[in-house]
């Protein structure tokens, strides 16, 4: 009985070491390999989308003043919001569905309100 019990403590030994040397050299199981993979691709990534908010942050005008561009930029939003409400507008007469066209209605008047802001915001410019 006992040379059995020895003998499967030596096979699960040899199981164990077989497994061991199945990794990589490096050590590890190449599922934590892949974990770290993961998280090191997501540092990078929030690394860069921190380095992207300093960067805007710097181009962003103070508030001692307006940036030099930001009347074209202003005038680019207000441009690209009007286009906008007239697409809504012209989906909202399309659509039958009253569930999408309620939703649309409520899209509509959104972007209208942020139309309005931004008109109010050129207006207040000197």
């Amino acid at each position: 009985m006992r040379a059995k019990a020895g003998i499967g403590a030596l096979t699960l030994v040899v199981a164990g070491a077989a497994l061991l040397s199945a990794c990589e050299f490096e050590g590890g199981d190449p599922v934590q390999h892949a974990l770290r993979d993961a998280a090191a691709a997501r540092q990078a990534a929030a690394l860069k989308t921190t380095e992207e908010q300093e960067a805007q942050a710097i181009r962003r005008p103070t508030a001692s003043g307006p940036a030099l561009h930001e009347t074209d930029e202003l005038s680019r939003l207000i441009a690209a919001r009007r286009q906008t409400v007239q697409e809504t507008r012209a989906a909202l007469a399309a659509v039958a569905d009253p569930a999408l066209k309620a939703q649309l209605a409520e899209d509509l008047k959104a972007e209208e309100a942020s139309l309005r802001a931004l008109e109010a915001r050129r207006a207040a410019q000197p």
